[in-house]
């Protein structure tokens, strides 16, 4: 019986120490950019921070293979971040997204957003405010754009090719939006 018992005991812990290695991800290291690109977020404040250390800890992988994204704006204003489970690094998506907006500019639906584990590419709708840099400033109403996450020689970040761009019209009569012609 003893003989059992430690036969058991011994499958089990060797079981949870296995399963704790293939899900334990790297501890939180840096923000690979820290400015928010003039809107009201910081990626590097110390509130921040302490979210992606505990995510970091208590989540699994749900984007691109290894990277956990995470959006640390609210409902109305979204600012993602991609955790990356091997490093800890953090990489910004450096674009806000608020909601859609009727011809008024007033807000009417939420702004979206769609990514898988299995695909590098997360694709944002709403209207895209990307800050405040003189002579850069640009801000699309409306849209649907797609961003990847790609490694390049120097680094790691999210990059967009514009190709997948829709810009949407507020329709009054029908209360719906459709893609410009």
């Amino acid at each position: 019986m003893n003989k059992i018992l430690l036969l058991t005991s011994s499958i089990l812990v060797s079981i949870t120490a296995s399963h704790a290695n293939t899900t334990q991800n790297a501890p939180f290291k840096k923000v690979n950019h820290c400015d928010s690109d003039g809107y009201n977020g910081s990626f590097c404040s110390k509130k921040n921070i302490a979210r992606y250390k505990n995510v970091l800890k208590t989540q699994k992988a749900n984007f691109a293979q290894h990277y956990i994204l995470l959006n640390i704006g609210n409902t109305d204003a979204l600012e993602l971040i991609a955790l990356d489970t091997k490093t800890g690094m953090a990489y910004p998506l450096n674009y806000q997204y608020t909601g859609w907006e009727n011809n008024q500019g007033a807000t009417m639906k939420k702004p979206s957003f769609q990514y898988s584990i299995s695909q590098p590419k997360v694709c944002l709708s709403g209207s895209q405010y990307d800050g405040d840099h003189p002579g850069t400033h640009e801000t699309y109403s409306n849209i649907r754009q797609c961003f990847e996450i790609k490694k390049t020689e120097d680094e790691i970040g999210f990059e967009t090719n514009y190709h997948d761009q829709i810009q949407y019209e507020y329709n009054e009569k029908t209360k719906t939006w459709k893609p410009y012609e």
